[in-house]
């Protein structure tokens, strides 16, 4: 058996990818062992990449001194991400399949219009939105920032673009066997299209989950705070910052976006590769 014959390309390539993962899993790597250090080691002159001793009383400071329940926070995070995501895919969804396989009056300036608007800033209509779920009653809520997070343009675009290499023969079986558009949608449309679902589910998750300024402008009670507001407070809270504590927070604040990645990474890769199943 001949043995493969390493060129240059194949080895600069395999160098690239193997640094290029490094780096990125490497900040990552830090934050967990620091979750278990304290101060004098995290910042000693030479870095300490073995794990500590300190996670028992990193974790009693951040029950005791934190001023949030982090585990409370961790559970505001995934209700708000969740509900947001489940309502964005779904009316993403619905209306990508609209763009894509209805041709009505203006569908195409209508779409165009709802693309530019992804062009605008989110800080020129954080006063505007503020204002407006103020006046409805629901600031220092989670529909507050749930509702927001329902209107995803990129998913709109995201489905569409799925929806227009969805064969039409499939939709004409449908209707033959007398379904509505409904039925359709529900029984034939979404079923093929779990690999884009899960990847704008994911990207709407990750989105919703690591959103700081929105929540911290709408949200002032602790019992409702998500992670990034919980962990932007720990600098205020503390009178000597125990950044090992700090990185147990972001630890415990991370760990819910890697289990939901592990369990939706063969759709999530698939559908950003492809679009449905085929």
């Amino acid at each position: 058996m001949i043995a493969k014959k390493w060129r240059f390309q194949d080895v600069l390539m395999h160098a690239i990818v193997i640094i290029g993962f490094i780096a990125s899993i490497y900040p990552v790597y830090l934050m967990f062992i620091s979750s278990t250090q304290n101060n004098q080691q995290i910042f000693g002159l030479t870095p300490d990449l073995l794990p500590g001793n300190s996670l028992g009383f990193n974790y009693h400071d951040l029950m005791t001194n934190a001023g949030f329940n982090i585990f409370q926070a961790v559970g505001n995070s995934v209700l708000i991400a969740t509900v947001s995501s489940v309502l964005a895919v779904f009316l993403a969804t619905m209306a990508g399949f609209a763009f894509a396989k209805f041709h009505f009056r203006f569908s195409k300036t209508l779409f165009q219009i709802i693309l530019a608007s992804i062009m605008i800033p989110p800080q020129v209509t954080l006063i505007p939105l503020f204002v407006m779920v103020s006046r409805v009653g629901l600031a220092n809520t989670y529909w507050a920032i749930i509702l927001p997070a329902t209107v995803s343009i990129f998913g709109v675009f995201l489905m569409r673009q799925t929806f227009i290499s969805f064969p039409d023969e499939l939709l004409d079986a449908g209707k033959i066997d007398g379904l509505s558009y409904f039925g359709i949608f529900f029984r034939i449309v979404l079923p093929l299209s779990r690999p884009s679902l899960a990847s704008l589910g994911i990207l709407t998750f990750l989105g919703t989950w690591t959103n700081l300024l929105w929540p911290l402008v709408v949200l002032n009670d602790s019992s409702s705070y998500t992670i990034p507001v919980a962990l932007s407070t720990l600098t205020n809270t503390v009178t000597q910052p125990n950044y090992g504590m700090m990185m147990l927070a972001a630890t415990i604040g991370t760990i819910p976006m890697l289990i939901l990645f592990l369990l939706l990474r063969r759709n999530f890769i698939s559908g950003i590769m492809g679009g449905y199943n085929r």
